[in-house]
């Protein structure tokens, strides 16, 4: 200034109670007439609030730029210019990319694409376009990133070049396309589960109708059983009865065989006394029959002795006559006598043998009697113990029976349980489907 040559520009002042100041100014150095600088005037605007502004916006941009990747284009989608975060984010260097078009970075199919060409149109009037975009890098790597495509006007308005902001997504669009890949073998594992869980709960209902059924039928076997054994139950104690009936006869039949012993026993003592006595009869009657032989020939010889005394005997003959008749009719009567004494001791041999067998007989019935009445004491406790066992059975049927219809409930829950998981396991499998459909579309994108 003392030379003569002024200043202009911006300038950092300090106001009152250190308040900054910013300005645009231009300080003038004025001449005199010799051509000597003798004072200097100052032209000044308070520019603060636009330098905060502007230091903000300066901020900001250095904060994209070291946060982000940056890339400057034509509107003809030509590279000017990135920062190193994009190169760093696609392998290149800042040479290997200037001047190149943006195809560079995009698919062969993509850069040939309708869309693609729509993409840059949509661009050079002015509308911006922000995504996701998967990109190619050096060597063909794929990026992934999450950018903002920026038309940048000039004073007129006119879209001069185009700004990309992007965020490098590729490790996390692995991670995502990972998280995808175990979301959609969860699916195909889930479908997979949902169908055996189907099969199952189809499996598990038909056991359970099945065994359902079968309960049911079991429980109309438990009921004749049951029947049945109420039946055995009615004929044992019938035959409890009828064998105490029978034990109670044998003990009779074998009092009754006892006394019929003691009677036959007594019948054949009289037996044989009879035959005794008819031996001692048949002896007497051998003494009568002696007498009267003796009596007829005494009698003929007093008739021969009367014959020969005549008329003096005749009397005498008439005695001896009738003594004669009287021997003869002893003798015949003897002679029948005879005769039915040996019918009565041929009888009495016989009663006695007779009787003898019916004592036997008695004898072998008192041993049958015993035995039966042993057997039948047997049996009694045999009937005894069955009856026991058959009203246990019987409990246990009712209890089986019980049971039966508890296990034929539980199926049908367990039944209406199976079609409860058969529904769940269809939604399932449709939820498997439509999970599946989202990773596929997920992965699309």
């Amino acid at each position: 200034l003392k030379n003569g040559v002024y200043d202009s520009g911006q300038y950092k002042r300090i106001g009152k109670n250190g308040k900054e100041v910013w300005i645009q100014a231009s300080y003038n150095p004025i001449f005199d007439a010799s051509g000597v600088p003798y004072k200097v005037v100052k032209f000044a605007t308070d520019i603060t609030d636009q330098v905060v502004r502007n230091a903000f916006y300066e901020g900001q941009i250095n904060a994209i730029d070291k946060s982000q990747a940056v890339i400057e284009f034509n509107m003809d989608g030509i590279i000017e210019n990135a920062n190193s975060n994009f190169l760093k984010t696609m392998g290149y260097s800042l040479d290997e990319i200037q001047g190149k078009h943006h195809s560079l970075f995009a698919t062969p199919e993509y850069a040939a694409s309708k869309e693609y060409k729509e993409f840059w149109q949509k661009l050079n009037q002015g509308e911006f376009d922000a995504g996701k975009y998967k990109r190619i890098g050096k060597n063909g790597k794929t990026v992934w990133i999450q950018a903002s495509y920026n038309p940048i006007f000039n004073l007129n308005g006119r879209p001069v070049k185009v700004v990309k902001y992007a965020t490098d997504l590729t490790e996390e669009r692995k991670s995502y396309n990972d998280l995808v890949e175990s979301f959609k073998l969860a699916s195909d594992q889930l479908a997979s589960a949902s169908e055996e869980l189907s099969s199952t709960a189809k499996s598990m209902a038909q056991n359970a109708e099945k065994t359902s059924k079968d309960s049911s039928m079991a429980s109309e076997k438990s009921e004749e059983v049951s029947a049945g054994v109420n039946i055995v139950a009615t004929n044992t104690e019938e035959m409890t009865a009828s064998i105490k009936e029978v034990a109670t006869a044998s003990s009779e039949a074998s009092s009754r065989s006892k006394l019929a012993r003691d009677q036959a026993g007594r019948a054949n003592q009289i037996v044989n006394d009879l035959g005794r006595a008819s031996e001692e009869i048949g002896n007497v009657i051998k003494v009568i029959s002696s007498i009267a032989q003796q009596t007829n020939l005494l009698a003929l010889n007093a008739t021969i002795e009367a014959a020969r005394a005549g008329d003096a005997g005749k009397g005498f003959a008439v005695v001896a006559s009738e003594v004669k008749e009287l021997a003869k009719q002893t003798a015949i009567a003897t002679e029948d006598i005879t005769h039915k004494i040996s019918n009565v001791q041929e009888g009495t041999g016989l009663a006695v043998t007779a009787i003898s067998e019916v004592n036997l007989a008695i004898e072998k019935l008192n041993e049958i009697a015993i035995q039966t009445a042993a057997a039948v004491e047997e049996q009694s406790a045999s009937t005894n113990e069955v009856a026991r066992i058959i009203d246990t059975s019987r409990q246990g049927v009712e209890e089986i029976d019980q049971l039966i219809k508890t296990v034929a409930l539980a199926a049908g829950e367990s039944a209406a349980g199976a079609h409860q998981t058969l529904s769940a396991a269809s939604d399932l499998s449709t939820m498997a489907a439509s999970l599946n459909k989202l990773a596929t579309e997920a992965q699309k994108e």
